[in-house]
């Protein structure tokens, strides 16, 4: 797998990340990166450091492995969550009267 394949799999686990999260791109960038660096890392664009992807895995409450296990041959990899994402609890509707 050459490199470029493998930002872009690095990128779409993050975006799995995110959405399986209920974040959106702004939520985690608020965490300490910048929206545009985000937006980059996501497209595959941008190569990040051990300490981003450290930064990034604490954030989505997963682990560095699950961001860049990105398989042999593939760019769209399943992500293995360290968690199950948590559903917030709504509310129930009344019955009307």
């Amino acid at each position: 797998m050459d490199f470029p394949v493998f930002t872009r799999a690095v990128g779409a686990n993050v975006r799995k990340a995110r959405l399986l999260r209920g974040l959106t791109q702004e939520q985690v960038a608020a965490r300490g990166f910048t929206y545009r660096f985000f937006q980059e890392l996501e497209r595959g664009v941008r190569n990040p450091s051990l300490r981003t992807l450290h930064e990034l895995a604490t954030a989505l409450d997963v682990t560095v492995a699950d961001l860049v296990d990105v398989g042999e041959d593939t760019c769209d990899p399943p992500l293995r969550l360290a968690a199950p994402p948590k559903i917030p609890a709504g509310r129930k509707a009344r019955a009307r009267r």
